[in-house]
């Protein structure tokens, strides 16, 4: 039994090294790289499959307390729109991931301007402007939104000069590369055939202004908080709301991270952890809120802090119903026109 172990681990052990010396040769190589690329080139041909719903994607679900996942991002997609909220690190990657039709994205509404927020402006700018964007991308956004985005054009300008300069403005028309901006205020700040896209004061102290979105389209409608504790306004937006996608803190996690960074010595990164605590909705007052509230589905993003495992996401969802969940990058949500039902697609 042992010789017969033996042999059959010898013939294993040939066979790897026979496979790794293919894998040096020329004609394998070009093979495997021909039929690798083809593949790639084909999914990247397929278009995101056509529906009449309301759709949201989370592009990014992390707030910077976590790893492994992008920072905010949310898509909103009918068929006829396609806006973004917010564009933090790395949610660019997952927005290709996910196959969005960047070349007909109209507007990326920020919240407010922390950082985790808003630093991949550019990068959606720079896709969605590759892909054949037909106009100029608008950043709409709260008082302040003219500067950032003059910011940004300012910090990119050689970069759009290369592109235009290499690819030729046939490809990469320089106009379309430049970012547009409008100060937006609370209350309805577009409306374009069925989809209303309503503004609402989001409380996120020192930062103001501050905002949150509600998208209405044909019955069906989504919340999208950007970072805010829960108040009065966030009541009153959500009233009748299908979908609620939250930013969410939970207080039992950051208060032990806390007093474990300062038990270590730590007392910069504890007082850091330590303040979040008061301009982050708490998952406690958001169940609270969905007590009080008829919205249908709360999700909770902008996580604080991203639960790495089973454990730590029940800790997060301590004590939440059924129809309160954790989103994770990739996820998405489908809203059936003339239909109650919220269908999650898990990554």
């Amino acid at each position: 039994m042992k010789k017969k172990t033996l042999i059959i681990l010898i013939g294993l052990l040939l066979i790897a090294g026979a496979g790794r010396a293919l894998l040096k040769a020329p004609a394998v190589q070009d093979m495997a790289l021909e039929r690798g690329t083809a593949a790639i080139a084909k999914r990247g041909a397929v278009p995101l499959p056509e529906s009449e719903s309301l759709r949201v994607y989370v592009c990014g679900s992390a707030s910077p307390l976590g790893m492994g996942q992008a920072q905010a991002c949310i898509a909103v997609i009918t068929p006829e729109h396609f806006y973004l909220i917010d564009s933090g690190a790395g949610s660019t990657d997952n927005i290709n991931r996910l196959g969005l039709p960047t070349e007909r994205l109209q507007g990326l509404l920020l919240t407010h301007f922390h950082s985790d927020h808003i630093a991949e402006i550019y990068e959606v700018n720079l896709g969605s402007w590759v892909r054949g964007r037909p106009q100029p991308l608008t950043i709409y956004g709260p008082r302040g939104v003219d500067e950032v985005t003059n910011g940004v054009n300012a910090s990119y300008r050689q970069d759009r000069i290369y592109r235009t300069g290499h690819h030729g403005e046939d490809l990469l028309p320089p106009a379309l590369g430049v970012l547009q901006h409008k100060t937006i205020a609370p209350g309805v700040i577009f409306e374009d055939g069925d989809l209303k896209i309503t503004a609402y004061v989001a409380e996120h102290p020192p930062i103001h202004p501050a905002v949150g979105y509600r998208f209405d389209y044909r019955g069906r409608s989504v919340v999208i908080s950007g970072d805010s504790n829960v108040t009065g306004e966030t009541l009153k937006i959500v009233d009748g709301a299908d979908l609620l996608l939250h930013d969410a803190l939970s207080l039992p996690i950051v208060s032990a991270l806390s007093k474990a960074l300062a038990a270590a010595n730590q007392s910069r990164q504890s007082r850091i952890v330590a303040d979040v605590m008061d301009y982050h909705a708490s998952a406690e007052s958001l169940i609270e809120l969905g007590e009080k509230s008829n919205v249908d589905m709360v999700a909770f993003y902008h996580l604080v802090p991203v639960p790495p495992n089973p454990l730590l996401k029940n800790v997060f969802l301590r004590g939440a119903p059924d129809n309160f969940l954790l989103t994770e990058d990739l996820m998405w949500f489908e809203l059936p026109i003339d239909s109650d039902d919220i269908v999650v697609n898990a990554p």
